[in-house]
């Protein structure tokens, strides 16, 4: 199975009963369509922390030939909306997660980096571990709330228009089927218990 289908499986059964939560971010399109806000107007992250973020929301969820990745989707402009309304506990731990990726990130690239940082996902122990677990999780819920991860990824389709209703293929019944009907229904032999049962059943099912 591929990693972009197990995040997906994942976000599927862990956003529905969030969806309320985030319904103010959902479907969030670029600035030119009436989204999120550009560069000059972020909320929280800085516009060099917004283009760190993108490099790594886009190594989580990238391009493939199915549908466009994180970038695209401006996730970074999801996470800015969510952290700035978050608590200064959850800032922090934002500023100082994104100042740990780059310090790994010199010491070798952003990828191996990011990689070292997933390596006990499951079982994080460092701050850095549990700043991926915190990255991951965001950028799947800002794919899977934006108009790319709905529509072109999980093709969604929503509440679709019909400009005319297809007749069904009716067979009506006259009124001497319908008694037939009634009287073989009447007349049809209960069906008995099958052998082995106790008394006790038998009269239950009979």
């Amino acid at each position: 199975m591929k990693r972009r289908t197990a995040i997906k499986i994942t976000a599927i059964g862990a956003l529905a009963p969030k969806l309320d939560t985030l319904s103010p971010a959902l479907g969030h399109l670029p600035t030119g369509a009436g989204g999120l806000a550009r560069d000059d107007k972020l909320r929280f992250f800085t516009a060099e922390e917004r283009e760190l973020l993108d490099q790594l929301m886009e190594m989580i969820i990238p391009t493939d030939d199915h549908a466009p990745g994180a970038k695209a989707a401006e996730v970074s402009l999801f996470a800015d909306l969510m952290v700035s309304t978050s608590g200064r506990e959850v800032q922090k731990q934002w500023r100082e997660g994104l100042m740990q990726m780059q310090e790994e990130a010199r010491k070798s690239s952003l990828t191996e980096a990011l990689a070292k940082s997933a390596a006990h996902e499951d079982h994080p122990t460092t701050d850095l571990e549990r700043f991926f677990r915190t990255l991951k999780q965001m950028t799947v819920n800002g794919y899977y709330t934006s108009a790319i991860g709905i529509h072109q990824d999980l093709q969604y389709q929503g509440n679709t228009y019909l400009s005319a209703f297809p007749p069904c293929a009716l067979n009506p019944i006259g009124p001497n089927q319908a008694l037939e009907q009634g009287e073989k229904t009447r007349q049809a032999p209960r069906s008995r218990a099958p052998r082995g049962l106790s008394d006790e059943h038998r009269k239950q099912i009979d």
